[in-house]
């Protein structure tokens, strides 16, 4: 049997040494590294954003007085009316006609979106769906092809899903 003999020397302290917070220190420096931040490139951020305005009331006003660009007899055009009504928000809806989709997340209902497409395109793939609000609420859905009805539909609860298709 080996028995270790008990050690000897300097107990350990009874608690820890106090220390002075740190936070006080990284605040001062925080808040010292933004001052010298904004008294460098301050003035250069306001003219900055000051330009953006003016650039952006600049293309506003001209594209108000732009001429209406003039009406070229094309391809025959069907108009696709997407609806979505209900309560809440709806978390996603995806608009498809063809080749040309809409999709939008968390919008606010009622929702309507209109596509023109060729004639040719409108009997290709059309399709709605809508993903309901985290609130349960109900949505109904339907889309129109030159004002006549094709499908419509209704959906409910968390996250319920509506999807009409015409293809």
């Amino acid at each position: 049997m080996s028995a270790q003999p008990p050690e000897y020397g300097v107990a350990p302290p009874m608690h820890e040494v106090p220390r002075s917070p740190r936070w006080p220190w990284v605040l001062l420096l925080v808040f010292a590294l933004l001052l010298t931040g904004g008294a460098l490139y301050g003035g250069r951020l306001v003219n900055a954003v000051k330009e953006a305005v003016q650039e952006a009331t600049a293309e506003t006003t001209t594209a108000a007085v732009a001429p209406p660009a003039p009406e070229t007899t094309g391809p025959a055009k069907r108009v696709v009316v997407f609806e979505v009504t209900g309560t809440g928000t709806a978390f996603n809806i995806t608009a498809t006609v063809g080749a040309s989709i809409q999709n939008e997340g968390s919008v606010p209902l009622p929702w309507t979106r209109t596509i023109e497409v060729p004639d040719g395109a409108a009997s290709a793939t059309v399709m709605l769906v809508v993903v309901a609000g985290p609130d349960g609420g109900e949505v109904h859905g339907r889309y129109t092809i030159d004002g006549r009805t094709v499908r419509e539909g209704k959906a409910s609860g968390p996250y319920g899903v509506l999807t009409i298709t015409d293809s």
